[in-house]
């Protein structure tokens, strides 16, 4: 069961694909979004960024902070 994201840098667009699942550090502690996620909006700190898929390979991105928003089974990442 999978679900869209984007992850957006300064760069540009670094990744767009279908994921299981994505593991974020908020700034509250670290957040796994899976499939039919509620509707969020959330700063991100310091971390890894991991993505998970059945049809690729475990994905870490280190990151220095960013925002991130899933709605309707996309997630929009933005990171510095």
């Amino acid at each position: 069961m999978s679900f869209e994201i984007d992850i957006i840098s300064q760069n540009g667009l670094d990744f767009t694909g279908n994921v299981d699942s994505v593991t974020l550090p908020g700034k509250d502690g670290y957040i796994t979004v899976l499939q039919n996620h509620a509707s969020l909006v959330t700063t991100l700190k310091s971390g890894k960024l991991i993505t998970r898929s059945t049809k690729e390979k475990e994905k870490t991105i280190e990151i220095t902070g960013g925002f991130s928003e899933i709605k309707n089974n996309k997630l929009i990442v933005l990171i510095d």
